[in-house]
């Protein structure tokens, strides 16, 4: 206790010898618990900060180095440097440097620099990365958007997630068949350069005995090379699961080349090689496993392949 109230009013002197106008104080350090018990007091809205320790929830005008919160830090202005939160950063204006937060960051302005949120990030301009466990939302992007699930964007040229909602970017419907029998409609969604996969379908290979049922799931990333205005070649990297709520379910994982052909305005013709990784611990299911391999592995209980394969498809873009 003693130290924190040395602290303290450590903090509290080197204000005394920062501090200016009302509306526009400068505090070297300020040190609080949650607004106003602090250094800065009644008057932590109007402070500019160097540095913050919110042991709590900190309130500021501006932030100019580094600011920490135990639960939360509110900047009403701007921030630069580094915002660390336990749960969240809010910044009312602009945000320049680090953020990183358990929960959440939200941004009312620009931001440059890293957003990294465990469950989401906001900001109305990025120039940098924004990276979040499941959302991401902007206006404008210039930079990566990379979410566990969710990007939404009016411009994200690379966002990278399962949905990408990209208000001028390309959103479709495709359907694929490849090598092991898996036919799957997929929704398709991204920007310029990056988009994300999500498809069900169904195996026509699988014997009697081999599997329970032959539903399939899959997901992935892609990007796209541009090439010509008709004509691009989509990279993809996809995990799909054959019988995907058995316990022993079939996995196949791989990397596909797939040259692209623009037809008129909506569809999109593709196909291509691939190299995949193939597992089950069902044997019974070995049927569905390619003759020819680059490797074989496994033993009574488990089946393990590389082999190469292929994939077609068409894709109808909204």
């Amino acid at each position: 206790m003693k130290k924190i109230l040395t602290i303290m009013l450590f903090a509290f002197a080197c204000n005394l010898a920062f501090a200016q106008t009302d509306d526009n104080r400068k505090a070297a350090f300020h040190l609080s618990f949650v607004s106003p018990l602090g250094t800065n007091g009644l008057r932590s809205a109007q402070t500019t900060n160097t540095t913050s320790l919110n042991l709590l929830v900190g309130l500021s005008k501006n932030e100019e180095a580094f600011t920490l919160g135990g639960l939360s830090n509110v900047i009403l202005n701007n921030a630069k440097g580094v915002q660390i939160g336990g749960l969240s950063n809010y910044v009312g204006n602009e945000g320049r440097g680090l953020q990183v937060a358990g929960l959440g960051n939200i941004n009312k302005g620009s931001f440059n620099g890293f957003q990294f949120g465990g469950i989401f990030n906001f900001a109305d301009e990025v120039k940098g990365v924004q990276f979040s466990g499941l959302v991401n939302i902007a206006e404008d992007v210039k930079g990566v958007q990379f979410a566990g699930l969710v990007n939404i964007a009016e411009n994200s040229d690379v966002p990278i997630g399962l949905i990408n909602i990209i208000k001028n970017g390309e959103m479709g419907i495709a359907v694929t068949y490849d090598g092991i029998g898996n036919a799957v409609a997929s929704f398709r969604s991204g920007g310029k350069y990056t988009y994300g996969i999500l498809g069900v379908g169904y195996n026509h290979k699988m014997k009697p005995g081999g599997l329970k049922n032959s539903l399939v799931a899959e997901a992935g990333l892609g990007a796209h090379i541009p090439v010509i205005k008709w004509f691009r070649i989509n990279n993809e990297l996809k995990v799909s699961t054959i019988d995907c709520n058995s316990s022993d379910p079939v996995l196949n994982a791989g990397y596909s080349l797939l040259p692209a052909f623009r037809v008129g305005r909506h569809f999109e013709l593709f196909g291509g090689a691939s190299i995949n990784y193939m597992e089950t611990k069902n044997v019974s299911a070995g049927n569905l496993f390619p003759k020819h391999s680059l490797w074989k592995g496994g033993n009574a209980t488990k089946l393990q392949q590389v082999y190469i394969g292929y994939q077609v498809g068409v894709q109808f873009i909204f």
